[in-house]
């Protein structure tokens, strides 16, 4: 999930008090978090606005092209 754009619905005080009365077992995943941040309706998640890799580190990446080099 990492990259994920999203926008607070709610104040930051209101989703880490959201998340500290999670129980451990929810708490194992960022996944999970995020996903139930978005069903209880306290982020926005926006599709297609992901990306993968450190923009900071774009320059020193190596294109793949599939050769095997």
């Amino acid at each position: 999930m990492a990259g994920v754009r999203f926008e607070n619905n709610v104040s930051p005080e209101e989703i880490n008090e959201f998340v500290r009365n999670l129980p451990s077992s929810q708490k194992d995943s960022l996944f999970e978090v995020v996903s139930l941040l978005h069903k209880e309706g306290l982020i926005t998640l926006y599709d297609g606005d992901s990306i993968t890799i450190d923009r900071n580190m774009e320059e020193y990446m190596v294109p793949n092209n599939g050769d095997g080099h």
